[in-house]
């Protein structure tokens, strides 16, 4: 019986830790184009996430941005835990630094698709309802200002949805749209 729970301990760590991915810090830098949405704080904000390869980010939402000291945002990949860390300087106090931190577990990415859910620090299990970022890299989106009635007949549409299926007009702005084609072809596009 002792064997058994031994055993049973044993496979539930490292279970555990066969869930990280083995990802780069490198593979996130680019700029990122999506949403920050939070259902505790009921708010949906377009987004866009610049990464650089020296650990400095933007993000022009303003949710993982410094309001009192610009320029002091940092983000790193912490590889064995999943987790994508932003960081800035928010008080200066006696001499003493206070930074904000932000925790992200990095729930899908594939294909220039990134979502991640905040995460406490030292909590094993991600919040998407507290805040979610989900980004497509922009390298893989088409930035137009309206989608022409040519654009939409040089092929047939056969659905144009969000990132969480839901049908949605072709002319929506600010949301990541899926269009899908007679063809079998598919594409995402954003409508600033």
């Amino acid at each position: 019986m002792k064997h058994l729970y031994t055993t049973i301990i044993t496979v539930l760590v490292f279970a555990g830790v066969s869930n990280a991915q083995q990802y780069t810090f490198s593979e996130f830098t680019g700029v990122w184009h999506g949403t920050i949405t939070s259902e505790t704080w009921g708010y949906s904000y377009p987004s866009t996430l610049e990464v650089f390869n020296d650990g400095f980010y933007t993000e022009s939402s303003g949710q993982l941005m410094p309001t009192i000291y610009p320029n002091t945002q940092s983000c790193d990949l912490q590889m064995e835990t999943n987790r994508f860390h932003f960081q800035y300087l928010q008080t200066v106090y006696a001499g003493q630094y206070f930074y904000q931190h932000f925790y992200f577990e990095i729930i899908q990415f594939e294909n220039d698709t990134l979502e991640m859910h905040y995460n406490f620090w030292d909590d094993p299990e991600p919040h998407p309802e507290v805040q979610t970022l989900f980004y497509v890299r922009e390298s893989t989106i088409t930035g137009q200002t309206e989608l022409t009635h040519e654009a939409l007949t040089e092929k047939k549409v056969i659905s144009v949805t969000d990132i969480t299926g839901r049908e949605i007009h072709p002319d929506t702005r600010g949301v990541i749209m899926i269009i899908r084609y007679s063809d079998g072809t598919s594409e995402k596009k954003y409508i600033y």
